[in-house]
């Protein structure tokens, strides 16, 4: 599938642009696009820091369902959580989240397409609580935009 594998290239170049600007453990893509055979539950994309572990084959979670996702859904905004681990009951994170994750703190951006949330941008830190700079939610927002630009061209061509 050239198509896929040009997709997740240019992707892969974003994550790997906002882990440096976010100085963060873990950026993902989460995206429903069935003709490049990708799911939300699975993440489509990576960019690691040095030592980080993978969730790629981490699919336990339904992340429709998950709390940042309903939450996106509701708000249609840049999700923010410094602390994972000490937080307010309404936004705290599922269990798969802090445990299989290992994530302390997080952010995740909306991708909406027509009008739905086709999919999301995530930045992880593992290395414990992070107040998120302005700097940093930008960095996201502008990530998120890019992936948009890709998925808008992938459908296009459908």
């Amino acid at each position: 599938m050239l198509e896929r594998t040009a997709f997740l290239a240019k992707v892969d170049a974003i994550l790997n642009t906002l882990l440096k600007k976010t100085n963060a453990s873990r950026t993902t893509l989460r995206v429903d696009l069935p003709r490049l055979q990708l799911n939300v539950n699975a993440p489509a994309a990576e960019a690691l820091a040095a030592g980080v572990h993978s969730i790629k084959d981490k699919t336990s979670l339904d992340q429709r369902n998950a709390v940042a996702v309903k939450w996106l859904e509701k708000n249609r905004r840049v999700f923010v959580e410094n602390n994972c681990l000490n937080t307010t009951p309404d936004i705290a994170p599922e269990k798969e989240v802090t445990g299989e994750y290992g994530i302390r703190s997080e952010m995740v951006a909306p991708i909406l397409y027509d009008d739905y949330l086709i999919g999301w941008v995530s930045v992880h830190n593992i290395r414990g609580p992070h107040q998120w700079t302005s700097a940093e939610i930008a960095a996201i927002e502008s990530a998120s935009v890019e992936v948009r630009k890709h998925i808008e061209a992938v459908e296009k061509t459908a």
